[in-house]
């Protein structure tokens, strides 16, 4: 008797929240056991575990994380992992999908914003690029870099490749050219602004948190052909985010 009296009342459907989203999805735990945590993160406790049979509402997904609800007022955040024997109203398995590249398959355009180290100077960058294919794409890029001996400013256009753009942890590979303009900080001796041509190669690597929110991080060598009697290298380490629009 008490076998089923605790099976029935895991198995009771939980009233549904107040403005409960459109989107959202009763679903029946088909797993021994699922933990709830707190906050979107391992970070946070666990302060409820949803036993077999249990029904939880579905109400909006973070990362790879889904925040749930159920019965007796309970609210909480589950892992995306942690939900692959769930069961519709219908009897039918659930697929709730980890963000990845089809996520963002169909955004095309994206905007990009980084801070990093150039030549030893900090330097802040924005990026405009369009995809064309899943592993092609070109990008317009401005660079401000603010040094103790100068200040310099780099605009390019660069083709980048990806040749595992379904990977969690993508790499890509880029090669451009541009304009480098180098503004010397001199107080004693007025000295003139340099613009030399930039070719630019680089590599880098892109994961993806959702389909509009990607992270980077990023190695790119600067070749400046002066009118000098050498040429110029320049090392530039980043990391940034794109938006995808």
């Amino acid at each position: 008797m008490l076998l089923l009296v605790s099976s029935g009342t895991a198995a009771l459907s939980p009233e549904p929240p107040e403005n409960l989203p459109e989107d959202a999805e009763l679903i029946t735990v088909g797993s021994p056991y699922v933990n709830i945590y707190t906050g979107p993160g391992r970070g946070y406790p666990i302060f409820h575990v949803a036993e077999y049979g249990e029904k939880l509402w579905l109400l909006k997904r973070r990362t790879d994380w889904v925040k749930v609800y159920a019965h007796r007022d309970k609210s909480g955040w589950v892992r995306i992992v942690d939900l692959q024997e769930v069961y519709g109203e219908d009897g039918e398995l659930v697929r709730v999908p980890l963000p990845d590249f089809s996520d963002v398959d169909s955004q095309h355009f994206h905007l990009g914003f980084s801070y990093g180290d150039f030549a030893g100077a900090s330097s802040m960058g924005a990026t405009l690029g369009y995809r064309f294919t899943a592993n092609l794409s070109a990008e317009l890029r401005a660079t401000q870099a603010v040094g103790d001996f100068s200040d310099s400013q780099t605009y390019q256009v660069a083709v980048l490749h990806q040749p595992f753009p379904r990977w969690k942890l993508s790499p890509y590979f880029m090669l451009g050219t541009g304009i480098n303009i180098t503004t010397p900080n001199a107080t004693i001796v007025a000295t003139e602004d340099r613009r030399d041509t930039a070719m630019l190669t680089g590599l880098g690597v892109k994961t993806y948190l959702s389909r509009r929110f990607a992270l980077r991080a990023e190695y790119a060598n600067h070749y400046l052909l002066t009118s000098r009697e050498e040429n110029q290298e320049i090392v530039e380490w980043k990391l940034g985010f794109d938006v995808y629009l």
